[in-house]
């Protein structure tokens, strides 16, 4: 018999050998428990070491490079404080910045004459500026930051994210030329896109007028070019989460979601149905799969001059 077991007052009285199993289970749970909360303890000692104690060990530059996409009112409590950490913390590595447009021009002229003051006039030479006068797609945006980036891969990060020096010796640690499509900390909010994604995928979609279902847009062209969306933990970044009371596209598409723009769920929906398992690609968002309306064209994204000598750019005014 594999169970042998005795009555005693109506209780069960367990042989040596079951209670060694049940001592085993019980041990390895408490070890587990107790490696996981190591970790955690090490983690927030590391997230509190300042800047200026964590040495460089190597040079990032050839490694990837960083973009964020802002807009207006993210600027003084999230992106400048991101801007000025990455600054510190990622010296030797190139950052595009994007920064959308906004309905009321009298108020994005001031702001993008305060941010170029700011920020652009004593920014090094391997920072870029794309200081928008109008609103535009967040995929535009995205696309600009990857057009500076030939041969390595890009790590796009949201300006509402709180990053932690030791960030430095995770990004050192990382190799990079083995992620090719990945999110970190399971969100769309930071991730890494390698030139071979973009050249066997495609850009992102232009056609997204405004914010949202982009992300799912490049999950479901990704899956279908056979590439699968990886995820790993990065404890030393942390995302806010900001609940903006007013975006640029508010004049131009209601909300859904709470945050996204009815445009871009109709542009989704227009491009992509709901299928079957069997014909379509699952997206975790939506609960469903999908599949094309029609035939997808190849959107190639066309890389910026490497010799510019500005640093700062307007497109809106060419």
């Amino acid at each position: 018999m594999n169970t042998l077991c005795l009555r005693r007052d109506s209780q069960i009285l367990r042989m040596p050998s079951q209670i060694c199993d049940m001592n085993q289970a019980s041990k390895s749970n408490l070890n587990f428990y107790i490696h996981q909360g190591l970790h955690g303890a090490s983690h927030k000692i590391k997230r509190r070491i300042p800047a200026s104690l964590i040495k460089r060990n190597r040079s990032l530059a050839n490694d990837f490079r960083i973009g964020i996409t802002t807009y207006i009112d993210r600027y003084e409590d999230y992106f400048k404080p991101l801007y000025l950490a990455i600054k510190d913390i990622f010296p030797d590595v190139h950052l595009t910045v994007a920064v959308n447009g906004f309905s009321s021009q009298d108020d994005q002229q001031q702001y993008l004459q305060r941010f170029e003051n700011e920020l652009c006039t004593s920014a090094p030479s391997n920072h870029h500026f794309y200081l928008h006068d109008h609103p535009h797609g967040l995929t535009k945006l995205w696309n600009e930051i990857l057009s500076e980036s030939p041969g390595i891969p890009t790590f796009i990060l949201n300006d509402d994210l709180r990053i932690y020096p030791w960030l430095r010796r995770w990004a050192e640690s990382l190799t990079w030329k083995n992620q090719l499509l990945t999110l970190i900390n399971s969100t769309w909010s930071h991730f890494i896109i390698s030139p071979e994604v973009i050249r066997n995928v495609g850009a992102f979609d232009p056609g997204f007028p405004g914010i949202g279902f982009e992300d799912m847009d490049y999950t479901a062209r990704a899956s279908l070019s056979g590439y699968a969306i990886d995820n790993i933990l990065c404890p030393y970044i942390r995302h806010q989460n900001h609940q903006p009371q007013r975006t640029s596209f508010d004049d131009q598409s209601d909300r859904v979601w709470g945050k996204y723009t009815s445009a871009n769920q109709a542009f989704f929906f227009g491009k992509w149905r709901q299928c079957s398992a069997d014909e379509g690609v699952y997206i975790k968002q939506l609960g469903e799969y999908v599949c094309p309306v029609d035939s997808l064209p190849y959107i190639p994204l066309t890389l910026t001059d490497q010799n510019r000598t500005k640093t700062v750019y307007y497109p809106d005014r060419n």
